[in-house]
């Protein structure tokens, strides 16, 4: 939502299109990913975040276990000199930092002649993605739900929204309808689909990012299938289900003007599931996928930003398939390896 305040001001939109070549990227694996595109980040965020020189950044780029954030926005030349850096929601700043960098750009160091950017090499694997090309990718939103009273300040957490994507592979999604079923069968999700769906998906990251649910944090759960149609073309299936999340633990949700953190114990989510997928049998895919997910939510994390709204209220997540745009490719935000493992 904070992204959505600075990127659709049309001056900002303006400027970046005419004058800048934009990128975003996730930090949350990039800062720490040991190949090309890991070091300049870094190379980046310790001129722009932490205040060193070009030459100090290109000594400590090289440490992918640094420990520290390296969020913010800024603009550099191809080699990875520092223009101008801000990390903020206030487009008013934001365009003074791109303004500055276009003046920066004049008596730059660096790229004094035209660069062609080639394919990384060596990626780091535990953070390469692979789109499932012929499997099942879901577009998520969450937001909050009304609430009866309301005593939220109208500013900008309010309002909140965001999104993800869900990658599920082509042996995956065949495994989720099997074979022989016929009108008024019921079974059970697949359960690596299940257990990813609920454990990287079920989350709430509607004011910012927050960890997956750990295995131990999965009470009574249960994600069902019915089939309600069936035809030698396609198989109609509804979708029901639970999903009771809690885990206990110490996140520091903000700290206070005295330093000290106000300290969140618990985050949970107690849902109730429904979904309507339709199965192309002709096609071997689904051409429908449709869930809803619904119930309270309590406590927070780290970084979801929930520090002052801990107690129990409504949060809603909906799942469709993905579109075929450039942006429907976005991985999951996850960790491979452990994504496809859940």
């Amino acid at each position: 939502m904070g992204r959505a305040l600075t990127f659709s001001d049309s001056r900002i939109i303006d400027l970046l299109k005419e004058r800048f070549v934009p990128v975003a990227a996730n930090i949350n694996m990039l800062q720490r990913q040991d190949d090309e595109e890991g070091r300049f980040l870094r190379l980046v965020a310790w001129q722009g975040r932490f205040g060193l020189s070009f030459e100090e950044a290109k000594v400590r780029m090289a440490d992918p276990e640094h420990k520290e954030c390296h969020q913010g926005q800024f603009a550099v030349t191809t080699e990875g000199e520092l223009l101008g850096s801000r990390h903020t929601r206030d487009p008013n700043l934001l365009l003074e930092v791109l303004e500055k960098a276009l003046e920066n750009w004049e008596h730059r160091a660096t790229q004094r002649e035209a660069s062609r950017i080639g394919e990384v090499e060596g990626r780091d694997l535990r953070f390469s993605w692979h789109y499932p090309e012929d499997g099942l990718v879901l577009h998520l939103g969450c937001t909050d739900l009304p609430r009866q009273v309301d005593l939220r300040p109208e500013d900008w957490p309010r309002g909140s929204h965001n999104q993800d994507y869900v990658w599920i592979t082509r042996e995956e999604m065949l495994s989720i309808v099997p074979e022989g079923m016929k009108v008024g069968d019921a079974f059970p999700m697949y359960g690596p689909v299940a257990r990813r769906l609920i454990r990287y998906h079920f989350l709430d990251s509607v004011r910012g990012e927050t960890s997956a649910w750990p295995l131990e944090a999965l009470g009574d759960t249960e994600m069902m299938l019915t089939v309600t149609g069936a035809t030698p073309d396609r198989m109609e299936v509804r979708l029901t289900g639970h999903a009771r999340l809690m885990e206990q633990g110490e996140w520091c949700g903000r700290k206070r003007n005295d330093g000290i953190c106000c300290l969140i114990q618990e985050r949970g989510y107690d849902a109730q599931m429904l979904g309507y997928l339709t199965f192309d049998r002709r096609k071997r895919r689904f051409s429908r996928f449709d869930l809803t997910v619904a119930g309270a939510r309590w406590g927070g994390t780290t970084f979801n930003m929930r520090y002052n709204d801990v107690e129990p209220a409504p949060l809603g997540i909906a799942f469709t398939i993905a579109g075929r745009e450039a942006r429907d490719r976005t991985p999951p935000h996850a960790s491979p390896g452990r994504y496809f493992e859940a």
